[in-house]
C-alpha cells in the first residue's frame, strides 16, 4: 500500500510563535492518531518558528509505532543591523524555511537555533522568532531542509527581483542568486517543497521549482502544510482567525486539512500544474526525506551541573572542612564514632547514587545566598536526614541529634533524585 510522510504540519502549540495571527485549532495528539490510522511509517509535528513539546510529541509518535521526524518549520530574517548606538534594527521580512535534523546531533543543532531565534534584546525576535540567512547558511549536514510555502524566501525575492517585463529589483536578483547557489551548494540535503493549493502563486511557485529542480538537480518533496485536521477543525480555525481579526490571505484557494495518501494525490491531480509521474515522485520523497533521518532515544538517567573536574576529592575536602566546623572533631571518641560511621555510610550511598554532584551544587548555591546577604531555613523534608547535608551547611539540623532517617532522603534499593527544599 502507497503512503507517505507527512511532515509540514502545524497544530495549536504554533499559535504562541504566529504573532497576531492564528494557526491551528487540532491538537498534535489528534494528527497523530489520524497518522496512525492511516499507517503512516513515520511524521513530524513542524511548528512554526517552536519546537515546543518536542520530547512529548517523540514518545506520542513512537507510541504510535512510527518514526519521530524533529522538524521546525523557521522564520528567516536576510539580516540584523545596528544602528549608531548599538541597537538592532527591526525589519518585518519574517520569511518561512522547513530546517529538519538528521540525526541526534542535529536536534541539537536546531534546537540550539530555535532558542536563538527567540532572543528579544539582539534582534532575532521581531514579531515572530527568527534566524538569519547567515545562521541558515551556517548550519550543517545534520541539518535536512526544504523550500517550505509561498513565504519562502525563494518565492518572495524571486517576485522582488522580477516583473513581467523583466528585471525590477538587482539587489533582490543578487540575493536570490546567492540563495540559489547556497542551495545548489546544499543540494545533498536539499529539497525543493511543492504544495497541492490552488491558490494561483503556488500554481507558479511550482513550476518555478520544477525547473529549479531540474538546473540544480535537487528534487521535490510534497509538503502539504497542514494546519488543521479535517473540515470541522478548518471551519473552527476560520472562526479563530476572525476572532483575532488576522488574516493570511486569499485561504478559500489553500486546503489546509489533513491528507490521505489517495487524497493527496487527488489533490496534486486537481491542480493540474505537475506532469503525474512529477508529483508522484514528490510525495514518494518524503519517505527517502524520512529514510535520511537517522532514529534516537533519549538519555533519560539523573544530569546534574558538574562544577568540579574531581567531585568526590571536592565532596571529601567540603565534609572535612565542615567537620570542624561544625566542631564534630572534638566530640568525645564514642560520639564521635556515631558522627564518623554516619557520615561513611552516607558518603557511601551519594557515591552510589551518583549524586555527589548534586550536593557540591547545593552547597554552591547556599554558600552565594550567604555570602549575598540570603540565609535559609533550617531545612525542610527529608533532606533533614542527611548529616553530610548539615556538615555542609546545606541544612541545620543535625540528624543525629534530632534522631531523624538519613535513607528517606536518599535510599540505594529506592533509586530516585534526591529533593532537597529550603525556604530563603
Amino acid at each position: 500500500m502507497d503512503n507517505y510522510t507527512i511532515y509540514h504540519i502545524h497544530s495549536d502549540i504554533s499559535n504562541l510563535t504566529a504573532g497576531t495571527g492564528a494557526d491551528s485549532i487540532t491538537k498534535y495528539t489528534d494528527y497523530i492518531e489520524r497518522a496512525k490510522e492511516l499507517g503512516m511509517q513515520s511524521m513530524a509535528i513542524s511548528e512554526h518558528g517552536s519546537v515546543m513539546n518536542w520530547i512529548e510529541k517523540k514518545k506520542a509518535i513512537e507510541n504510535a509505532g512510527m518514526k519521530y521526524i524533529h522538524a521546525n518549520e523557521i522564520y528567516l530574517t536576510q539580516k540584523i543591523d545596528k544602528d549608531d548606538e548599538g541597537n538592532p534594527i527591526k525589519i518585518r521580512d519574517n520569511f518561512h524555511y522547513m530546517l529538519i535534523a538528521k540525526n541526534y546531533d542535529g536536534v541539537l543543532e536546531l534546537n540550539d537555533l530555535t532558542s536563538k531565534s527567540f532572543n528579544r534584546e539582539d534582534g532575532h525576535f521581531y514579531y515572530n522568532p527568527r534566524i538569519t540567512f547567515d545562521e541558515l547558511k551556517s548550519t550543517s549536514d545534520n541539518i535536512l531542509m526544504t523550500s517550505a510555502c509561498i513565504a519562502s524566501p525563494l518565492w518572495r525575492l524571486y517576485n522582488k527581483a522580477y516583473s513581467e517585463i523583466g528585471i525590477k529589483d538587482r539587489e533582490a536578483l543578487r540575493e536570490f542568486d546567492d540563495l540559489l547557489n547556497w542551495m545548489g551548494d546544499n543540494k545533498h540535503r536539499m529539497f525543493f517543497e511543492v504544495q497541492y493549493h490552488n491558490h494561483p502563486q503556488q500554481k507558479k511557485f511550482n513550476q518555478m521549482l520544477l525547473r529549479l529542480s531540474k538546473e540544480l538537480n535537487i528534487p521535490l518533496i510534497a509538503g502539504t502544510d497542514t494546519h488543521a485536521l479535517n473540515r470541522e477543525h478548518a471551519q473552527a480555525r476560520k472562526l479563530f482567525l476572525k476572532a483575532k481579526d488576522a488574516t493570511y490571505g486569499d485561504e478559500d484557494s489553500f486546503d489546509l486539512t489533513f491528507k490521505s495518501y489517495e487524497e493527496l494525490v487527488r489533490m496534486f491531480e486537481e491542480q493540474g500544474v505537475l506532469p503525474r509521474h512529477i508529483y508522484l515522485e514528490a510525495i514518494h520523497n518524503t519517505n527517502v526525506m524520512a529514510d535520511m533521518v537517522e532514529e534516537f532515544k533519549l538519555d533519560k538517567t539523573p544530569k546534574y551541573p558538574k562544577l568540579y573536574d574531581n567531585p568526590i576529592e571536592v565532596f571529601k575536602e567540603k565534609i572535612n572542612e565542615g567537620v570542624k566546623k561544625r566542631g564534630i572533631d572534638k566530640f568525645p571518641s564514642k560520639k564521635k564514632k556515631q558522627y564518623f560511621d554516619r557520615i561513611k555510610e552516607e558518603f557511601d550511598t551519594y557515591i552510589k547514587l551518583n549524586a555527589v554532584d548534586y550536593m557540591l551544587l547545593q552547597k554552591h548555591i547556599i554558600d552565594w545566598c550567604h555570602e549575598n546577604g540570603i540565609y535559609q531555613g533550617y531545612g525542610r523534608g527529608s533532606v533533614n536526614g542527611s548529616l553530610i547535608a548539615y556538615i555542609l551547611g546545606i541544612t541545620e539540623m543535625d540528624s543525629i541529634k534530632h534522631k531523624l532517617n538519613f535513607f528517606r532522603f536518599l535510599n540505594p534499593d529506592r533509586v530516585s533524585l534526591p529533593d532537597m527544599l529550603n525556604v530563603a
